[in-house]
C-alpha cells in the first residue's frame, strides 16, 4: 500500500520536472488516488447455503451546488458446506453403511471409528456449548442461532434439554 502511494509521488513529481523543463507554465491539477479500506474480524454462525451480511461503509460529500457524490461500500459472506464424505460415497458407490464401515476397516484412528449418529451429536453439543459462552458475552442474536441449529440436530433426548435451556433464555422464541 504504502509502495504504491510512494510510486504516484514519484511519478507526480516526475511529471511536474518535465512540464516544468519544456516551458509550460500552465497550472495543472493532479489528483491522487483516494484509497478507503475496511475490515472485520470477528465470528457467527451461518447455515449451509446461508448468507450474512458483515457491515459497511456509506459516506456523502456535497460543495454546495448541484454536485454531490454518495459512496457505499459492503461485505457479506455466502456459505455451502461440501460434504467430502458423500461425494466420496456418490463416487465410489455402495450404501453411506458400507462406505463408512470400509473407512473403519482402512484406519485404526479413533476419529474414523465414529457411529454416523455420533457426529451430529457431538456438533449439537459443540453448539450448545458455543451458545452459551456467546450468551455470557451478550451475543444474543449469535447464541440464539447456536441454540436452533444445535436443536436441529441433537438427539431427542438432548433436544429436550437443550430446548428448555433455550426456553430459560429465549422465553418467547420457541412456539
Amino acid at each position: 500500500m504504502k509502495s504504491l502511494i510512494y510510486h504516484c509521488l514519484f511519478l507526480v513529481t516526475l511529471v511536474i520536472l518535465v512540464t516544468g523543463q519544456m516551458g509550460s507554465a500552465s497550472g495543472q491539477t493532479v489528483q491522487l488516488p483516494s484509497i478507503e479500506r475496511f475490515t472485520y474480524s470477528g465470528s457467527l454462525l451461518v447455515p449451509d447455503r446461508g448468507r450474512a451480511y458483515l457491515g459497511g461503509l456509506n459516506s456523502a460529500a456535497g460543495s454546495g451546488g448541484p454536485s454531490h457524490s454518495f459512496q457505499s461500500s459492503q461485505a457479506s459472506v455466502n456459505v455451502t458446506i461440501i460434504d467430502l464424505d458423500a461425494i466420496d460415497r456418490q463416487i465410489l458407490g455402495g450404501t453411506p453403511e458400507q462406505f463408512l464401515r470400509q473407512q473403519r476397516d482402512q484406519s485404526t484412528s479413533d476419529e474414523t471409528r465414529r457411529t454416523p449418529s455420533a457426529v451430529p451429536e457431538r456438533e449439537g453439543k459443540s453448539l450448545v456449548r458455543y451458545a452459551r459462552s456467546q450468551f455470557s458475552k451478550g451475543n444474543t442474536d449469535t447464541a440464539n442461532d447456536a441454540y436452533r441449529m444445535a436443536i436441529a440436530v441433537l438427539s431427542p433426548t438432548l433436544r429436550q434439554l437443550a430446548i428448555k435451556e433455550y426456553k430459560s433464555r429465549f422465553p418467547n422464541s420457541l412456539d
